[in-house]
């Protein structure tokens, strides 16, 4: 069985460390940043197995220096998903 977890997360960082931010957002496994503007919002998707590890991980997001708030705009979750390809 294959689990699919994937989350749309909104962090907002302070605008002038928005770059170091970012790095150690992608430096996170299963994290990549889409979209970052000029006033510290960052645009990413979390991608992990269990609900747990991405509940962790936005705790962990949220601990990095300069980042002011975190928001889970969206998941999906299937723990169906290689029964539903078949």
């Amino acid at each position: 069985m294959s689990v699919i977890n994937v989350c749309g997360v909104l962090v907002h960082a302070q605008p002038e460390y928005r770059g170091m931010v970012c790095s150690h957002l992608e430096a996170e496994p299963g994290v990549e940043v889409h979209a970052v503007t000029d006033d510290g919002r960052i645009v990413l998707t979390l991608e992990k197995e269990t609900r747990q590890q991405t509940g962790d991980t936005l705790n962990q997001i949220e601990q990095i220096n300069h980042v002011l708030s975190t928001s889970l705009v969206y998941q999906y979750f299937d723990d169906n998903h290689q029964e539903a390809q078949q």
